[in-house]
């Protein structure tokens, strides 16, 4: 019977987990970003959100 077991996580050494934990400067592409297609959360799309949420709760009581 095999009694050796191997685990899935192996070791970090310290190096490797330094650069694991560095901190990165990141910047948004603002530049890119087109302000006139610019999408809203209006309530058309609240409205949307909750008629599905009933649509599909309705499929779920019914499968059963």
């Amino acid at each position: 019977m095999k009694m050796n077991t191997v685990g899935i996580v192996t070791p970090i050494n310290k190096d490797e987990m330094k650069k694991l934990l560095e901190e990165t400067k990141e910047t948004l592409a603002t530049d890119h970003l087109d302000k006139n297609n610019e999408t809203k959360f209006a309530v058309v799309n609240m409205w949307k959100i909750r008629k599905t949420a009933l649509v599909t709760s309705s499929m779920r009581r019914r499968s059963f």
